[in-house]
């Protein structure tokens, strides 16, 4: 007879799908017309079609962007709680300029990995943005941490192992 897991057990490939809000304000620039940011994150997916108008007023229009996968990998957990431990643990939301997306703004990543987002920054052509966390992604990514990260012990490297040794080719 075979048991079967437990149902709390996580699995090593999680994922969690979240809604998105963002907002958009008309720039003070010659140079661009809006100014893009992401504002929240949510568990609670509203009965709105992606890119749906949640209110305007004064110049700013906040959309629903539309629901969005999280993953979680087991190789990426130093960067989860390095997230958790901060001070304001957070979600980091990357937009791209994308003119066959609706209102020309397309959502590229939804990650609760800082390592992620930073890979979006390079270019300088992406909105990266952190939102806060809500406490039960919070909970979720700190089981997962729980679960899957293993503390890599200090090895010291020893000196002249990466110089050539005598007689080999130059």
């Amino acid at each position: 007879m075979s048991e079967e897991p437990a149902a709390t057990a996580m699995d090593r490939h999680e994922t969690l799908t979240v809604g998105l809000i963002v907002e958009r304000r008309k720039a003070k620039s010659v140079w661009q017309d809006f100014v893009w940011q992401p504002v929240e994150v949510v568990t609670v997916i509203p009965p709105l079609a992606p890119w749906s108008v949640m209110r305007e007023e004064g110049g700013t229009t906040r959309f629903f962007a539309g629901t969005f996968t999280m993953e979680l990998f087991k190789n990426e957990t130093v960067s989860y709680r390095m997230n958790l431990v901060a001070e304001r643990p957070g979600i980091y939301v990357v937009l791209r300029e994308d003119s066959s997306a609706p209102h020309g703004m397309a959502v590229a990543l939804v990650s609760p990995s800082p390592a992620d987002a930073e890979a979006y920054m390079e270019g300088g052509q992406a909105v990266v943005e952190r939102v806060p966390m809500p406490p039960e992604i919070g909970a979720w990514l700190d089981a997962y941490v729980a679960a899957f990260h293993v503390d890599e012990q200090f090895r010291k490297r020893r000196r002249g192992r990466d110089k050539p040794q005598s007689g080999s080719l130059r």
